[in-house]
């Protein structure tokens, strides 16, 4: 028998299916889907999100504790191996639990030798420019769902998106707010990570009507590391930083006794906050939940209604 296969890919119970039918009737993202009964490992968060989405739980998947604090979304069952690493995932682990499909992010490839020595592999990409981030996110749901025989479920997951989506641009479109910049507050209280052209997280603030006021260039996964002194160039801008728990503490203390940050209009004015963390790379629920996360923190101000 194979080890840990209480934890394989399994349909799921009747009970859940019942619940997912009615999620089914009444349109909602969180339905669950009668799967493939193969066993699949992922070392992709964004792969396990889409997995987990259409009803299918993977055997293994890495830093599930960071996982569960950031992508809570749609809960990961106690019962998935830590895989360690996501950039360096236990292979050793992962040749033990003997999966019968292995899904990678796309910069992971330089591992997929090694990876095909254990399973079949399949390659997910989210984070590809020039190509659209959140053309490819609705793709790989698309695919992964082909891969669990759940191309219903995908469907319903993409007609929801494009339904939260088009609710938030309106209500958006009432308010003033326009300049936004979205980003993690760097420990050392002196710098950003802010995400601009290339990551779906810019690609959805146009969408929903909004403007970006991040101008630095950016990496290939789609954000730049900026010194706080540069958001005295966004002055009518409003700054929505990620929580990431004790992390962001830190620096939200460092930035306190900060002359500089305190000196700067957006942070004097008040237009400064934090917001849920979300993974910037994952897949279309990720994206879902940035979206429904920035309309709610656009909303509960109120500004310029």
């Amino acid at each position: 028998m194979r080890p840990h296969s209480d934890t394989r890919l399994t349909i799921i119970s009747r009970r859940r299916m019942l619940a997912a039918c009615a999620a089914l009737a009444a349109g909602s993202w969180r339905t669950a889907h009668a799967a493939t009964p193969i066993s699949i490992a992922t070392t992709d968060w964004a792969a396990a999100e889409c997995l987990l989405a259409l009803g299918a739980v993977p055997i293994a998947v890495p830093d599930t504790a960071v996982y569960r604090q950031w992508m809570e979304t749609i809960p990961l069952p106690e019962s998935v191996a830590d895989l360690g690493s996501r950039a360096e995932p236990n292979l050793e682990l992962l040749s033990a639990l003997r999966p019968d499909r292995i899904l990678i992010s796309n910069w992971q490839t330089s591992l997929i030798g090694q990876f095909e020595r254990i399973a079949p592999v399949q390659t997910v990409t989210i984070i590809d420019p020039p190509a659209s981030p959140i053309a490819n996110a609705r793709k790989a749901l698309v695919e992964i769902g082909r891969l669990l025989s759940a191309e219903e479920a995908a469907s319903h997951w993409l007609a929801g998106f494009d339904r939260t989506q088009q609710a938030a641009a309106a209500s958006l479109k009432m308010l003033n707010l326009r300049d936004v910049i979205i980003g993690v507050l760097h420990e050392n209280g002196r710098q950003i990570y802010a995400y601009g052209p290339g990551s779906w997280v810019h690609e959805m603030i146009v969408l929903l009507g909004l403007n970006n006021a991040l101008r630095a260039p950016t990496s290939r996964f789609g954000n730049a590391l900026i010194d706080i002194a540069e958001l005295t160039e966004m002055p009518q801008a409003r700054l929505l930083y990620l929580d990431q728990g004790e992390r962001t503490r830190r620096a939200e203390v460092a930035l306190a006794g900060s002359t500089v940050w305190n000196g700067i209009p957006m942070v004097a004015a008040g237009r400064v906050r934090p917001i849920p963390v979300f993974y910037p790379l994952g897949g279309v629920p990720s994206v879902q939940r940035f979206i429904e996360i920035l309309a709610q923190a656009a909303l509960s101000t109120g500004e310029g209604r």
